[in-house]
């Protein structure tokens, strides 16, 4: 499907922005150095934005200049240091063009979750290079990136270029009783899955089927991999998910024996920090930072995402080892905390 009909579907059909609860979310961070924005339909980056700063505010698609100029406004008003963009949607550029236009001293801010393997998908590469553009025009002070040599590339390239990685603190199960587990039964959770072929998902459900006894706790069920798992004869736990809330994710999340996000491109994935949080394995790909020179590298990265016998072999020893990795887990974070927050504080601050 092209950029130029996506747009005219989620003019059609994306949930409208409240541009009266926006702009009296943005007047309650009067007296704060800045804030973030997000777009609420992408959940991943809602999370990630939420856990890494103070205060946040949700903006879906900018459609209508009338709601842009209140929103400027509102911000002006406010008199701000900096804002931060945690990635970019449509008539977020028009947005900073007018903030920028009336206030050039705000320092404006992004934030690009992914990296150039995303190309693949003509989106990616069209908001970037949207970026890139306001960046050549002087609209974007700084730019921030979840993968070391992405802001190294950008760097070398002339811009104001940061790295920066997420983190999860203070997360906690509120309901013991998601979904009831049946017993001898081995749960295997995959979520954030969908079809994409950055998340790798048919690899992992290939690696699922060969655990005897499991159930895969998956969300979201595309026709894709329902059928994959009828053909596979893998056992899904509940075929009528669709995106849950946060809190009810995590709540399943911690019923599972391993979790797995063997990704080919998330390059600070936050579901295996949350599980981890959580006290349950993760397995992940091996095109992030996390666990660098640990035993937990060796327990939980998969070194080549599309082979099969590796994601088995791995969720295997993280069921044998579950205890030891968590506690390798509990000591690694501590030094993670601290390099999160320094990296994330040279951003804000230049």
């Amino acid at each position: 499907m092209s950029r130029h009909i996506k747009k005219i579907k989620s003019i059609l059909f994306y949930p409208k922005n409240d541009t009266n609860a926006i702009i009296e979310k943005i007047k309650a961070f009067s007296g704060s150095d800045g804030f973030a924005i997000y777009n609420p339909e992408c959940l991943g980056i809602m999370n990630s934005t939420k856990d890494l700063f103070k205060n946040t505010v949700g903006i879906n698609e900018l459609l209508n200049i009338k709601q842009i100029n209140d929103i400027v406004d509102a911000i002006i008003e406010i008199d701000i240091k900096y804002i931060v963009f945690s990635s970019i949607t449509f008539g977020w550029k028009a947005l900073v063009e007018k903030i920028k236009e009336k206030n050039k001293n705000i320092k404006i801010k992004f934030l690009w979750h992914g990296t150039h393997s995303m190309f693949v998908e003509r989106d990616e590469s069209y908001f970037l290079y949207s970026i890139i553009e306001m960046l050549d025009r002087g609209l974007i002070d700084t730019i921030g990136f979840f993968k070391e040599s992405m802001a190294t590339l950008y760097s070398k390239k002339g811009y104001n270029s940061f790295y920066v990685t997420n983190n999860v603190k203070d997360i906690s199960v509120t309901n013991k009783n998601a979904f009831k587990k049946n017993e001898g039964k081995i749960y295997l959770g995959l979520y954030a899955a969908g079809d994409r072929w950055g998340k790798n998902v048919v690899n992992q459900l290939s690696a699922a089927s060969m655990i005897k006894n499991s159930v895969i706790d998956i969300i979201p069920v595309t026709p894709l991999i329902d059928e994959f798992c009828k053909t596979m004869c893998i056992n899904i736990n509940d075929k009528n998910l669709k995106y849950l809330p946060r809190q009810e994710l995590l709540n399943r999340m911690a019923l599972n024996d391993v979790n797995m996000y063997v990704t080919f491109t998330e390059c600070s994935p936050v579901i295996p920090l949350e599980s981890l949080e959580l006290g349950v394995p993760c397995i992940i790909g091996n095109n992030n930072s996390y666990f660098k020179d640990t035993k937990l590298y060796e327990y939980l990265v998969v070194k080549s995402e599309d082979n099969i016998d590796e994601i088995y072999n791995k969720a295997i020893e993280c069921m044998n080892h579950k205890l030891e990795i968590i506690d390798l887990y509990k000591e690694w974070k501590k030094d993670y905390n601290v390099l999160a927050t320094n990296l994330l504080r040279k951003f804000i601050d230049d």
